[in-house]
């Protein structure tokens, strides 16, 4: 990655910063904005959707909702959820409790009660206040990654995320720092810790054009340098695996994020390689793919309708033929930046 200490790159780069931390993901600004304010808009529990096997959660508002048997429930307040995972038995949840200035990482069980606070960045200090963004637990259960913006001591107002892992014990201070981001980029996001202990998710750079690429990116061990798993010009982003840890899914722009697509590959371990990539879903403006635990469908987030509220659709990923989204619910919209969580 490079860039130069130009003021135009100077702004560029603030401006991605300002825009990831608002929406969680700049490239979905633009709708996020169109579909304020549609009267059409309903809470989930208002609503009813088909029933799909297991249970969904999802996000509205700053509420956690859980879609079982075509019902949805609110399981918390509506006052700053978002980005809810699980551990792999299913039996409890993380999730980020979002601040005006801050964010932490609560435990919480599957109805949404608080088991425990994780972090505690808040503080009198604007200088001093932390972002914590995209929980996950291992696949043992024992650690959590998360995104975490360390303060640069020569520009506090810098904010580049990198990932962490911590232990899940709550009285545990220990913690690893993974990854180190091209500054000026918003930082590296949406870890997904693997049984090998690799870790895959999202880097952002910049050209020397000052367009910004973001690519899926694995990394063998903590500080290391990693490999690309896709092409900068692809605009790759918000990887999912399966259970089994044999199909990747991800969100890829080509550098239109207004009319993305959602694309699946077969992910090699041994080589740091994906194989063809398969198109399960294109003409939406796409977020946030999370795969059902037998690996057969993906659900993801994208609206019905132009600068509509984001709906959450499902889609077969075993058909040979191109496979046809179902959209699950309508009138609602659900926030893009936060993953449906499929258990």
């Amino acid at each position: 990655m490079k860039h130069g200490p130009s003021l135009r790159r100077a702004l560029v780069s603030v401006a991605l910063v300002l825009s990831m931390l608002a929406f969680g993901i700049g490239v979905f600004h633009a709708a996020d904005y169109l579909k304020r304010g549609r009267p059409q808009v309903q809470r989930p529990s208002q609503t009813s959707g088909p029933s799909v096997p297991g249970t969904i959660y999802v996000v509205q508002s700053g509420a956690i909702y859980r879609l079982q048997r075509g019902k949805f429930t609110q399981i918390t307040p509506d006052n700053g959820w978002m980005q809810p995972a699980a551990d792999p038995a299913g039996t409890r949840l993380v999730a980020v409790s979002r601040a005006g200035n801050a964010s932490d990482l609560y435990l919480l069980d599957r109805n949404g009660r608080i088991e425990a606070q994780l972090t505690h960045n808040s503080s009198t200090s604007v200088e001093a206040n932390h972002w914590v963004f995209y929980p996950r637990f291992s696949p043992d259960g024992s650690q959590l990654f998360y995104d975490y913006d360390p303060k640069d001591p020569y520009n506090v107002y810098r904010v580049d995320l990198s990932i962490f892992a911590s232990p899940v014990d709550p009285s545990s201070k220990a913690s690893v720092r993974w990854t180190f981001p091209n500054q000026y980029t918003g930082g590296d996001v949406s870890p997904l810790p693997l049984r090998s202990g690799g870790l895959i998710f999202t880097r952002f750079s910049i050209d020397d054009q000052s367009r910004v690429h973001s690519q899926i990116w694995f990394q063998a061990r903590p500080g290391t340098a990693g490999v690309a798993l896709t092409d900068p010009d692809a605009g790759c982003l918000q990887p999912a695996s399966s259970a089994d840890e044999r199909l990747l899914a991800m969100v890829c722009t080509h550098g239109q994020p207004l009319m993305a697509e959602i694309a699946v590959a077969t992910f090699f371990p041994d080589t740091y390689s994906l194989g063809p990539t398969a198109v399960l879903a294109r003409g939406q403006q796409v977020a946030s793919p999370a795969f059902s635990t037998d690996g057969n469908t993906l659900a993801y987030l994208a609206p019905d309708t132009p600068g509509g509220g984001f709906q959450l659709w499902t889609v077969p990923t075993t058909q040979s033929t191109a496979p046809a989204p179902k959209q699950v619910t309508r009138e609602l919209s659900l926030d893009a930046s936060s993953a449906p969580l499929w258990i």
